[in-house]
């Protein structure tokens, strides 16, 4: 192994951990060069942010047995132990860069950055960087899907700004077993599956999903529906909800079976029922006239 490769596998071991977690413990003694520069300053977990400074030069750095190096702490200032700690060797200007990242499932908050100058044998302290801060974010919040359950929760569970207009294509808030029911409404969240439930007797009457700001709900009133206020239920999956009265009517009366039968015909039969009347009353007037003229002639 050369000597370059054996002190990076030293400074990037457990003497260069140590050495940056007193950064964070103990105060500034030491002359302290010009701020750090942490970018970005704020960050998720796993996603990496570079510390660099400047100012840490080495007055041989020909020697690379001599030369200065950085450690930078990163965590509490009140913990034992940083949450990240790296090392690295400056350039021979003294200017310097780590690049490092939290581990997933470190808690979101603000952390504190040091670093410091350090002696090749990483136990003198040439100077302390003044402190900075870098903020690890709280991950995005996934949307969890909401399973619906069908239930009516009350009025005062409508989310607000939902709203069903009985206008355009909907139906209105009364339908007849049998007759198909159209149902605009908007308010829901962009693409958002929404299912139906028709109460008193809870039935599904279908998943529908919102689509340029409007869901389009249409179904059927089941046959056997009883007549009477019943309760339309639309749940969102992403948690919207949405309650509504709908009024069941009682089904259209059918004709009896010999109406039916003449209808089917498809032929007014009122015409030639008169026709006919008429016909047989000019027979038998004919009928008449004729026999009184041949009465008369026997007379003569």
């Amino acid at each position: 192994m050369s000597r370059t490769t054996a002190r990076a596998a030293t400074l990037t071991g457990m003497t260069a951990t140590a050495a940056a977690a007193g950064l964070l413990l103990a105060p500034a003694a030491f002359a302290a060069p010009a701020a750090l520069v942490v970018a970005p300053d704020a960050v998720a977990a796993e996603e990496t942010f570079t510390v660099s400074g400047a100012a840490c030069v080495s007055e041989d750095y020909a020697d690379e047995r001599t030369r200065n190096v950085v450690a930078v702490a990163v965590g509490d200032s009140e913990a034992q132990e940083p949450l990240i700690a790296g090392v690295v060797e400056p350039t021979e200007s003294g200017e310097w860069s780590v690049e490092l990242a939290f581990d997933a499932g470190t808690p979101a908050g603000e952390y504190v950055v040091a670093a410091a100058c350090l002696a090749y044998d990483l136990e003198t302290v040439i100077s302390e960087y003044p402190l900075s801060s870098v903020v690890l974010t709280a991950p995005a919040a996934t949307p969890t899907e909401i399973k619906p359950t069908g239930a009516i929760r009350g009025p005062q569970a409508n989310t607000p700004g939902v709203t069903s207009p009985d206008k355009g294509a909907a139906t209105g808030d009364s339908a007849a077993p049998g007759r198909k029911v159209v149902k605009v409404l908007t308010g829901f969240k962009p693409g958002e599956v929404v299912t139906v439930t028709l109460h008193s007797t809870p039935q599904t009457m279908g998943t529908f999903t919102e689509q340029n700001g409007t869901v389009r709900v249409e179904f059927t009133v089941p046959a056997g529906t009883p007549t009477g206020d019943h309760t339309l239920v639309y749940e969102g999956s992403m948690g919207t909800y949405f309650q509504e009265s709908l009024t069941v009517t009682a089904a259209a009366a059918t004709s009896n079976a010999s109406s039916s039968s003449l209808a089917y015909t498809g032929a007014d039969v009122a015409l030639p029922l008169g026709l006919g009347v008429g016909a047989l009353a000019l027979g038998g007037g004919l009928l008449f006239a004729a026999r009184r003229r041949s009465a008369e002639g026997s007379q003569a």
